[in-house]
């Protein structure tokens, strides 16, 4: 599943998960899930992932529905880097660049990640989101 994580006590960072969804209906959630398993395992807030959560699900309502998007997180110590693609045409990058005072998916993004960027690969647009993320107060 990618590079060897490194271990500081039980937190694991360093990783890199892949996750495939397919076209079907109703695997939107398993994202939600794996992003759930994440924060738990990284000793983050919920809040933090939360947000990471609501720019994923506003993705995925953007899909075609003819074709599986895959979500790639890789873990920092402080970060979690979702990419999510591949998406075709270039009406979710318009989308993106559009300025607006509406709340589009721009104005979403915006709020709720603290950075994001299209990028075009051999088979299609995929986006990138980078998250902040705050570990859980010790009790």
């Amino acid at each position: 599943m990618g590079a060897s994580p490194e271990r500081r006590g039980e937190i694991l960072t360093g990783d890199r998960i892949v996750l495939t969804i397919p076209s079907d209906e109703g695997f939107e959630d398993v994202a939600q899930l794996v992003l759930g398993g994440v924060a738990t395992r990284m000793d983050r807030t919920y809040e933090s992932l939360d947000d990471l959560g609501t720019g994923l699900a506003t993705l995925l309502e953007r899909r075609d529905g003819e074709h599986d998007l895959t979500i790639e997180l890789v873990l920092g110590d402080d970060t979690i880097t979702a990419t999510i693609g591949p998406f075709r045409g270039s009406a979710l990058v318009s989308e993106l660049e559009r300025p607006g005072d509406g709340v589009g998916l721009r104005r979403v993004l915006e709020t709720v990640v603290d950075s994001f960027d299209a990028a075009t690969r051999d088979d299609g647009q995929w986006i990138e989101l980078q998250k902040r993320v705050r570990r859980v107060a010790a009790s």
